[in-house]
């Protein structure tokens, strides 16, 4: 599994960027180029957890011993159709999750987008401002102004990574334009400095809106659609070994039962630590085969169940 994890993950980053490279040929416009794009790399991750995890339960084995083929069709249909404490199986939470990656990302495209254009129209009307001026007497910024102009910029890097609402970054916008407009002609104005001010000024937010989209393209359809597939293959593997336990065990008459062994790797407590000291009758941990968890406990659980004879 590790393998094809690490393959599908080199192959995903060549995906994304191609994804990247058409956004940015587009203006970072949602076209309808884009909208199928994004669809076909959604449904790509599907297919490949759905023929990663098929591949696995036909893999698998007890005792160097094959599962017999009524016992793999058993264990696949489990796999994709027992239901997760909020209701939903295995194929409806990934098709749920689909559409709400889909959502979310053209959300957040918007936002960053229009987070861009609030730059872009700042920059701008300071130069309007400022050429109102032109063959006149230059305004002369003042180091109260130039620290607005700073903590614009540092403001607006804080909002992209979450640290600060829009809100309080709006507050500083408009804190910084007051300033601009309440500035009085003063004779020791520069021209050319207050040009390049500006210039870099707009180059500098405009950048900024640039690396805003893409990190959070990046985020949304690569770091995070990664970690999800990750998250599933990993969790799901430990539930074919687990159900595998179980449907192999359950017609035989000698087995009264499922132990659950912690992990070597379990260190915080959680409910895993409740089964393992379960007490129906049969021994610390043993569940009766009618009552034992029908999937691991939680993701990334690494604790196994094994059969109790007679």
């Amino acid at each position: 599994m590790h393998q094809n994890i690490l393959d599908y993950e080199n192959h995903y980053q060549n995906v994304f960027l191609q994804f990247l490279n058409l956004l940015k040929s587009k203006n970072y416009q949602i076209t309808d180029e884009v909208k199928k794009q994004v669809r076909d790399i959604l449904d790509e991750n599907e297919r490949f957890i759905r023929t990663l995890l098929n591949g696995l339960t036909v893999q698998v084995k007890i005792s160097k011993q094959p599962l017999k083929p009524d016992i793999v069709q058993r264990i696949q249909e489990k796999i994709w159709n027992t239901k997760y404490p909020d209701g939903l199986t295995l194929s409806e939470r990934l098709w749920k999750n689909k559409k709400e990656t889909e959502k979310e990302f053209y959300k957040v495209l918007k936002k960053q987008m229009a987070l861009g254009k609030t730059f872009t129209e700042t920059a701008y009307k300071i130069q309007k401002h400022m050429e109102k001026l032109h063959g006149k007497k230059f305004v002369q910024l003042t180091k109260e102004e130039i620290k607005l102009i700073e903590k614009l910029r540092t403001t607006a890097k804080a909002m992209i990574k979450g640290e600060i609402t829009k809100e309080k970054f709006q507050k500083i916008l408009k804190q910084y334009e007051k300033y601009i407009k309440q500035r009085k002609e003063s004779p020791y104005g520069v021209k050319t400095a207050h040009q390049q001010l500006l210039k870099n000024l707009t180059k500098a937010v405009e950048n900024l809106s640039e690396e805003a989209v893409d990190d959070a393209i990046k985020w949304y359809m690569y770091d995070k659609q990664l970690y999800n597939l990750k998250r599933i293959a990993r969790t799901e593997t430990a539930n074919i070994y687990h159900i595998m336990v179980i449907e192999n065990w359950q017609d035989n008459e000698f087995v009264i039962g499922y132990r659950w062994r912690l992990s070597s790797a379990h260190e915080i407590r959680d409910i895993c630590d409740e089964y393992a000291n379960v007490d129906f009758g049969l021994g610390k941990g043993v569940f009766p085969k009618d009552k034992v968890p029908p999937k691991v406990a939680h993701p990334h659980c690494t604790c196994i169940i094994e059969p109790v004879f007679k």
